[in-house]
């Protein structure tokens, strides 16, 4: 997916356009000698947030997975924002390419920013971007915001790395519970219908049994071919697929069909979003519970 900037200015509206992903909101707790740390979503935001050990003030540019993602209005204070951060944390990968034009607005020279695509040496046009369901390596995202903000701020150091440490411990549930589905469950066929989670299926181990270009046309806007849209409806249809994850935030008519089709056919649907919802305790919990989900999943397919 790809936000496209349609306007970015300090002291101008900012009007972002989403394809696919995307909302608003901020993350943080102000106050005192805090460092002002900028987020393009609340996933970053919280993570910065753990690391940051009560030293950080963050914002979250998009976060409410309940907002329509096709459209992203934002006013001049994102730029502020962006203008006054001492960090800066994205995903990089085309994702949130928003960033770099409100970066471009605001130049900063004692500003820090962290990429997670650069932290995780992942490149390429055709990469998936939702590197946040790479839930294995986001610890390496944690220790380069714990970098930063050492650098920013060499007295709290040590608080940073402890918010690392634990942010760390804190994914191991996650780690078991996907250690689980691949001993459990490794070559088991699933489908999307986009790659939101593709991370997640490739750790544990499940093969994607739709065509491949069935996603690539959905995230790129476009229409898919008729013989994938019908193998997609096959596999259902046959269970050939033992789960249906669908992106729960951006759902069109035929992302609607594809579920009922699904549970017509019985086979176990799996809600997955690309922000982290409102109510999620932190970012462990959210990987946690949707884990949680495809296993279950996966155990009641027939």
């Amino acid at each position: 997916m790809k936000f496209r900037v349609l306007a970015a200015a300090v002291g101008m509206p900012v009007v972002i356009g989403l394809a696919g992903c995307g909302s608003s909101g901020g993350a943080g707790d102000a106050g005192g000698d805090t460092i002002d740390v900028v987020a393009s979503t609340n996933v970053y935001g919280d993570i910065a947030r753990q690391v940051g050990a009560g030293h950080v003030h963050v914002t979250s540019i998009l976060s409410d997975p309940n907002v329509d993602p096709h459209g992203y209005d934002s006013s001049a204070k994102t730029a502020v924002d962006v203008a006054k951060a001492k960090l800066v944390v994205d995903n990089g990968l085309g994702y949130d390419d928003f960033m770099q034009d409100l970066l471009k607005g605001a130049p900063g020279g004692d500003r820090s920013v962290v990429t997670a695509a650069n932290v995780l040496g992942v490149q390429g046009k055709d990469a998936n971007p939702h590197l946040w369901y790479d839930t294995a390596q986001m610890p390496k995202v944690a220790n380069a915001i714990r970098d930063a903000l050492s650098k920013i701020d060499p007295k709290h150091s040590s608080d940073y790395a402890a918010g690392a440490k634990a942010f760390a411990q804190g994914m191991k549930p996650v780690d078991d519970t996907v250690r689980t589905i691949r001993d459990e469950y490794a070559g088991t066929k699933v489908a999307y219908t986009e790659r939101v989670a593709g991370y997640l299926i490739d750790e544990a181990g499940l093969k994607l049994g739709i065509p491949a270009g069935f996603t690539t046309a959905v995230e790129e806007g476009d229409d898919p071919s008729p013989a994938d849209t019908v193998a997609f409806d096959k596999a259902l249809t046959t269970r050939a697929v033992k789960s249906l994850l669908y992106n729960g935030q951006v759902t069109d008519k035929q992302t609607d069909q594809l579920r009922s089709l699904a549970t017509k056919s019985g086979v176990p649907v799996v809600a997955v979003t690309e922000t982290m919802p409102t109510d999620a305790r932190d970012y462990q919990s959210w990987q946690l519970a949707q884990a949680k989900a495809l296993l279950a999943a996966l155990k009641g397919s027939k």
